[in-house]
């Protein structure tokens, strides 16, 4: 089963996801991952974890959304710079549902 975590044992509902490739070299993807309501204690965040059969995926880019003041979730940056990296975080992607 694959689950998206902030903090062990709390799993997270992805909004949105939004994948773009390097103009330049198209080996290079970034993922936009958004959560809209957090579960987790924003307090203890220190990184975004997608757990499937395979393993882990750990990343560390996270940051604070807000609109006029409010907060309205949280953006996570997932940088891949290798086709090997692109695959698996689609197959991980694929197995929550979202691909």
């Amino acid at each position: 089963m694959a689950v998206a975590q902030f903090l062990e044992g709390i799993n997270e509902e992805i909004t949105d996801i939004r994948v773009m490739a390097s103009k330049y070299d198209t080996s290079r993807k970034t993922a936009l991952i958004y959560i809209a309501a957090p579960k987790a204690d924003l307090n203890q965040v220190m990184s975004f974890r997608m757990r499937d059969e395979e393993g882990e995926i750990t990343v560390r880019d996270i940051r604070s959304k807000h609109l006029n003041g409010k907060f309205i979730g949280l953006e996570i940056s997932h940088e891949m710079g290798s086709d090997a990296a692109w695959n698996r975080f689609y197959r991980f992607m694929e197995r929550m549902g979202y691909a």
